[in-house]
């Protein structure tokens, strides 16, 4: 399968590092992903008014919203034969660099459950971003899209690709502050741009990630991932 019919990558630390990370997926992983399910959930102290009951015959609850929610993204697929293009920085023109290597479904397998069992200090293997890109007709200011309107189908290629996140558009963020996306200082989030140039998506770590290899399946790998969104506190002292 081609790199360009693929909407889902793993990102490394070191793409921000390399030249030339916005005209190819240099430091990307690509998944073939056969099922993707979001979830928020957020956390709300409920607590109930003493003796509301009997003195309004009604019990009350105050609820607390704190702005608490944990966003995971669980991820189910098959690994192929997939060409991977890595870059660390070095200074050193390799092959990996330059054209990528073919790895099989299980070298591929293999890498990623070492770059889960590395750390966020090894920014050549800390996988600290998600991209899942998908159909947009809507753009940041609620309105449609350049040549888009309510009757272009999913599968036109009139549809802008971007990637999933958990942040609001600009015409939603007036009365907020230090949202980093209003109409008068819109971001990037919800722009139509190519899937190889830098977008936000998701940043976190990944939970956990887990592969089945099966005759059955032969010679692909299927996979299992569970991505959640955070700020990562790191600081990469050894690099």
């Amino acid at each position: 399968m081609s790199v360009a019919e693929i909407n889902v990558f793993l990102e490394l630390a070191r793409r921000n590092d390399v030249t030339g990370n916005g005209t190819s997926h240099i430091n990307r992983i690509p998944l073939y992903v056969t099922e993707i399910s979001f979830s928020a959930n957020k956390t709300v102290p409920n607590i109930g008014v003493p003796f509301s009951g009997a003195i309004r015959g009604e019990s009350t609850n105050l609820a607390f919203d704190m702005g608490l929610t944990q966003k995971t993204v669980s991820i189910q697929g098959v690994l192929l034969d997939q060409i991977i293009q890595k870059d660390n920085d070095s200074g050193v023109t390799t092959v990996a660099a330059t054209t990528g290597v073919k790895l099989t479904a299980f070298e591929l397998a293999q890498l990623i459950h070492s770059y889960v069992d590395g750390s966020t200090f090894q920014d050549d293997q800390n996988l600290n971003k998600l991209l899942v890109f998908y159909p947009s007709r809507v753009n940041n200011n609620f309105d449609y899209r350049d040549g888009v309107d309510a009757d272009t189908p999913i599968d036109s290629d009139d549809l802008a690709l971007i990637p999933w996140n958990w942040k609001n558009r600009a015409y939603d963020n007036e009365f907020t502050i230090l949202s980093g996306n209003t109409t008068d200082s819109p971001s990037t989030v919800f722009d139509d741009r190519p899937k190889k140039h830098e977008h936000i998506g998701l940043e976190g770590f990944i939970r956990s990630f887990s592969t089945t290899i099966s005759g059955a399946e032969y010679p692909s790998v299927t996979f299992q991932l569970e991505f959640e969104e955070s700020t990562i506190i790191s600081d990469n002292f050894f690099d």
